[in-house]
């Protein structure tokens, strides 16, 4: 579910939530074993950013800027600080992504994960194709997300994610998913976007510390400068038995 967030009174819930970056105990949520928040008021909470999708001989035209700062959205309820990535997607199929590892799970272990998330999209122009789109994905995997060359071709080197987000803009992968279409909340005036997958089935195993990775970003066809930020981020798990 994806939604613009319009009133001040959001935030007053959602603070409850937002206030920590550590693996919380059971008892906070009653269905979730562990839950890890973050906001990004005083750091970035160990978070990164990247691109990928693109042509290798593309990269210096994207200008690709990764930073912790202030959203001050003019048309926003939000005026907090925020991870922020930007970048120009002359190609129009770039994915722009944050990504963050989680310790503390049991090892080795199944775990249902639910995300609920608050980011901004906003383009540069508002002269863009009716046609083209921009997609929001989120996931997790038990290994650090990473850019891999791919040749396509005889000569072309594509840089792209050792992520499986599926093949198209729209399509879900096995390891992220496809929550929707933010075509609508993105222009030249950025609005503030919540989302949630409590109606989707994320499943990852943790790896042989109990680590996983959390993965959110946005699929984008939209041959623009594109600025994607991240306001908070919320991740319950839930072990899977049986």
């Amino acid at each position: 579910m994806i939604k613009v967030v319009t009133s001040l009174r959001y935030f007053a819930m959602m603070l409850v939530l937002w206030g920590c970056s550590s693996v919380l105990e059971k008892d906070t949520a009653e269905y979730a074993d562990l839950i890890s928040t973050f906001d990004f008021e005083s750091s970035d909470q160990l978070w990164d950013g990247g691109i990928s999708d693109y042509p290798l001989d593309y990269e210096d035209s994207t200008e690709f800027v990764v930073v912790n700062q202030q959203l001050n959205y003019s048309s926003s309820v939000y005026d907090g600080n925020g991870m922020t990535i930007s970048a120009y997607n002359p190609h129009g199929d770039l994915f722009y992504y944050f990504k963050r590892k989680v310790t503390g799970l049991r090892a080795s272990t199944e775990y249902n994960v639910d995300f609920d998330f608050l980011v901004f999209s906003k383009i540069d122009s508002a002269n863009v194709d009716p046609s083209q789109d921009i997609f929001l994905k989120v996931g997790a995997v038990n290994f650090e997300p990473r850019i891999i060359e791919i040749k396509s071709g005889e000569s072309q080197v594509y840089l792209s994610l050792n992520v499986d987000k599926g093949p198209d803009n729209g399509d879900s992968g096995s390891e992220m998913i496809n929550v929707g279409s933010i075509k609508e909340f993105t222009s030249v005036e950025a609005e503030a976007i919540s989302g949630n997958t409590f109606d989707e089935d994320i499943r990852v195993q943790s790896d042989a510390t109990g680590a996983i990775w959390l993965l959110i970003g946005v699929d984008s066809g939209l041959e623009s400068e594109l600025t994607f930020s991240l306001a908070a981020i919320t991740a319950y798990y839930s072990e899977i038995l049986g």
